[in-house]
This record gives C-alpha cells, structure tokens and sequence, in this order.
C-alpha cells in the first residue's frame, strides 16, 4: 500500500486540530469493528500521521530550539 497523503495546508490550527480529534475517534471506531491491520484503519492511521506532523511542524516554527 503505497498512497501519497496530501492535505490542505490551509487549515487553520483549531480546524488541524478538530481534524486530529475526529481521525482519531474514527481510526478508533474502525479498528474496532474491522481490525488493526485492517486497509481501511490503516489509511486512517497514515492521514492521521500527516495530520500530526503537520501539527508538529507548525509547532516548531512557532517555538524554534
């Protein structure tokens, strides 16, 4: 499974977060009633991964070392 993940860099910060929240109730949801390894958990669980870097990322333009 190889799948590029975009998103839409213009989400402000509370919409990344709701975002955040909502992905990870539904990956919750989803591996529940199909499974961990399921392809559809999975998917959710690499956009969510993009959502949290992304988040990551911002953060750390904000507050650089």
């Amino acid at each position: 499974m190889n799948m590029t993940i975009q998103m839409n860099e213009e989400l402000s910060k509370e919409e990344l977060d709701e975002s955040i929240s909502t992905l990870r109730s539904l990956m919750i949801e989803v591996g529940l009633t199909y499974g961990l390894n399921h392809k559809r958990t999975l998917e959710i669980s690499q956009k969510l991964d993009v959502y949290i870097a992304e988040t990551q990322k911002r953060s750390a333009l904000d507050y650089p070392a």
